[in-house]
């Protein structure tokens, strides 16, 4: 007896969007809109670009709050990353409605939908390339979970870094603690992906005492500071701790640009190879998407590194010194009466 056989026949299912891949093109479209507004000469085509820009940043916002966030708390239960993104929206939704109330023959207009570019640029930052701010968090986590410190801390981080240092300079101008009786400023730039090193590359090495820190922190990992390998570059006179360190503040900047660390895998050519592809393809790009490649021991350690001597800072009386030969020692000395009076209680 003939038997038939049937074909059985499996329809391809649609594969899902993926969110974070939509999120990112929405980042990218904003992007291409701020860009064409900020070389648009008519006052019809600044309009239309504006009304492009604000409208989507509208549906964007709403899609993150409504879906993405609860799913990310949901996932992770940070909820104080989710808290900052909130404030964040908030902020760049009553810039929107300013914008939205304006016509671009108005004072003011142009200068508005920038402040809304560079506020734009930060929150995508922190959304994509949160290395840092991540590194920030940990930090800030790190000293809550501990003892309570005899001094103050205080974290921030800077926005519109490539509009001219304007987020650390706005702080600078108008600072929340008197930058007079600041300790020092830490500052993370870059953390570097590519895993443990020996050493630590140090931005401004001979600046300031806060060097010596350093050198400690570094040693209790078995680890030693290796000085910024192309200093001409000027990289200490370029990132956000500036704003502070042109006042008097003593500060440590902590970059992984400032050149290849010597990797336990690899050794320093490894470190520069790093060095090198970051900065030709992911430089001011938005570009460091999570890669399971990523090799983040190193990027802890230097943490690990700032958390020490925050810790030991935190609970001392001295207060950081520029070296004799550094051009902001006499800025610093000019306020030294301010911090005689200052007393920290040592328990």
């Amino acid at each position: 007896m003939a038997s038939k056989s049937k074909r059985s026949s499996t329809k391809t299912r649609p594969k899902k969007p993926d969110a974070i891949a939509l999120l990112k093109a929405d980042h990218r479209q904003a992007e291409e809109w701020f860009s064409k507004f900020e070389n648009a000469r008519s006052s019809s085509r600044k309009q239309q670009l504006a009304d492009d820009i604000c409208a989507a940043l509208t549906v964007h916002t709403a899609i993150e709050e409504e879906l993405f966030y609860p799913a990310f708390i949901e996932a992770t239960g940070d909820k104080d990353m989710h808290h900052e993104a909130v404030v964040e929206h908030a902020a760049a939704k009553s810039l929107i409605a300013e914008i939205q109330g304006m016509s671009p023959d108005e004072d003011y207009f142009d200068a508005k939908v920038t402040v809304l570019s560079e506020m734009i640029k930060h929150h995508v930052k922190e959304e994509e390339q949160g290395l840092g701010i991540a590194g920030l968090l940990e930090l800030a986590r790190a000293f809550v979970r501990g003892p309570r410190l005899q001094r103050s801390l205080a974290f921030a981080a800077w926005t519109a870094e490539e509009r001219g240092l304007l987020g650390s300079e706005a702080y600078a101008v108008r600072p929340v603690f008197a930058l007079e009786t600041t300790v020092a400023d830490l500052t993370i730039d870059v953390l570097q992906t590519a895993g443990p090193a020996r050493d630590v590359v140090l931005v401004g090495a001979g600046q300031n005492d806060l060097e010596d820190d350093l050198v400690r922190a570094a040693g209790a990992q078995s680890r030693t500071v290796t000085p910024d390998a192309k200093p001409e570059r000027g990289l200490f006179y370029r990132a956000d701790h500036f704003s502070l360190a042109k006042r008097g503040v003593p500060t440590l900047l902590l970059m992984a640009l400032g050149g290849g660390e010597d990797l336990v895998t690899g050794g320093r050519a490894a470190g520069d190879a790093w060095v090198a592809d970051y900065t030709a393809h992911c430089y001011h790009q938005p570009c460091d998407a999570w890669s399971p490649n990523w090799n983040l021991h190193g990027a802890a350690e230097d943490v690990d590194l700032l958390y020490r001597m925050g810790k030991e800072l935190g609970n001392s009386r001295r207060w950081p010194q520029w070296r004799p030969a550094s051009e902001f020692k006499a800025i610093r000395d000019r306020s030294i009466a301010a911090r005689a009076h200052v007393i920290v209680p040592i328990k």
